[in-house]
């Protein structure tokens, strides 16, 4: 067993459930049909900055985040790690395994703490068989995955590194964001680095335009936590 790997105790974690019925797949699934499934999910947990799978591996699993945030990112041809999304509680991965791929084309680390819960594909396959509302969810959240990458690649043809930057801030607060004073505060925490895969520009770069948008006011330093002011905020 990977050592990074921390599976949990089900009778102690009493909220799979509850969480299972807060997550987007489920949502207006038919009353009861949780709590029957509920026994293919496994709760796991993984530390900061552990790799959760390569790109290669097996793809047998699909995951639901429960806590923390995930980075999922594809490593080219050149051995350059580009980042494609950062998913928070609620959201699902490893989808791919569901349509018979063979192969992870991604990388996915844990760039907090997460907790997760996990399920074999072929389970929720037949879960899926079972309620095609299911069907129509994944069909959903693969959907705002393509308008998200079609929204982040007309940026990299068209805006200067500082709207990007902007525009990610924006989408970031709104999905990984807790409301602080004047503003709202991007829960997860994200390096230069990380930042410059997702908008594709460089760390360099990515390290001169937030020190000029700091210095503006257009962004505030929490620790290593960014906050997007609520003027900000009210211009998207």
């Amino acid at each position: 067993m990977n050592p990074a790997f921390a599976p949990y105790d089900e009778e102690t974690d009493t909220n799979k459930v509850w969480y299972l019925t807060r997550n987007r797949f489920f949502a207006n699934a038919v009353d009861g049909g949780i709590d029957k499934s509920a026994h293919i999910f496994t709760l796991v947990g993984y530390p900061r900055r552990t790799l959760i799978f390569d790109q290669g591996d097996p793809s047998r699993t699909v995951y639901f985040l429960k806590r923390g945030a995930v980075r999922i990112a594809r490593v080219t041809a050149e051995a350059k790690e580009v980042t494609v999304a950062v998913l928070g509680p609620g959201d699902m991965f490893g989808e791919e395994s569901l349509f018979g791929t063979g192969e992870r084309a991604t990388v996915a680390i844990a760039i907090d703490s997460v907790l997760l819960c996990t399920v074999r594909a072929e389970d929720l396959f037949r879960l899926i068989q079972s309620e095609p509302l299911l069907a129509l969810n994944v069909a959903k959240i693969l959907q705002e995955r393509l308008a998200d990458a079609a929204a982040q690649m007309e940026d990299i043809a068209y805006a200067r590194v500082s709207d990007r930057l902007m525009h990610l801030f924006r989408r970031l607060a709104a999905e990984h964001g807790a409301p602080v004073d004047g503003g709202v505060r991007i829960e997860t925490r994200l390096t230069h680095a990380d930042l410059a895969t997702l908008i594709g520009s460089t760390r360099e770069t990515v390290s001169l335009e937030l020190s000029l948008l700091v210095r503006s006011g257009a962004v505030r330093l929490d620790g290593r936590h960014f906050i997007v002011p609520t003027t900000e905020l009210d211009r998207q």
